[in-house]
């Protein structure tokens, strides 16, 4: 019996991780809402109180795990270091950790997979705060001088476009599973050539 003290962000916290243990346990397609409403010791129809569908359930997981990387991206965009060399280090942190999370978790793999094939809203939201991230550091990046001055916009969209194959799930277990990092580490020298040409 659940005590009546725990808060609703506790009980939608609770059905989050119940569904993620059964996600990696037993894949998303098997896992159904009455199996994670057994999991957290509720009824399915308390489930459906804080989430309307299983995908609602699986885009609140994806969000939870691409808010993990955006927070650590974000944290690397703060340091006081030159930028080219935060540029360089954001997009070898999120290879890296699309090789951990997606590589070495296949039900993790399929579940933002199955986000990006489906084109759920929190990958798009996901899509433009990394964009706005990048954006910014090529921003300071051409106000301290180190970058050379052009279209920002342009600059931004490309250098963004040309990072994402390296967080991609598919992507990245298509070209980069035995790589170990080599192709991040040239494209970041790459593209802070380009930047700085």
């Amino acid at each position: 019996m659940r005590s009546a003290s725990i808060t609703q962000p506790e009980v939608r916290s609770q059905i989050l991780t119940a569904a993620e243990k059964l996600f990696r346990s037993y894949g998303y397609g098997k896992t159904t809402v009455a199996d994670i409403a057994r999991e957290c010791g509720m009824s399915p129809a308390n489930v459906y109180r804080f989430f309307e569908s299983k995908v609602a359930v699986n885009e609140a997981i994806t969000e939870v795990l691409l808010e993990e990387v955006e927070t650590r991206a974000q944290a690397i965009a703060g340091e006081q270091r030159p930028v080219a060399d935060r540029l360089r280090k954001i997009l070898l942190e999120m290879h890296g950790f699309a090789l951990e999370r997606y590589l070495n978790e296949s039900s993790v793999h399929d579940l933002c997979a199955k986000a990006m094939d489906e084109q759920w809203g929190v990958i798009e939201a996901h899509i433009q705060r990394t964009r706005a991230l990048t954006r910014s550091l090529i921003e300071e990046g051409m106000r301290n001088g180190e970058f050379a001055k052009r279209d920002l916009n342009s600059a931004a969209a490309c250098v963004h476009n040309a990072m994402m194959p390296f967080c991609h799930p598919q992507l990245v277990a298509e070209n980069f599973s035995k790589d170990q990092k080599r192709q991040a580490v040239l494209m970041g020298e790459f593209l802070v050539a380009a930047l700085k040409a």
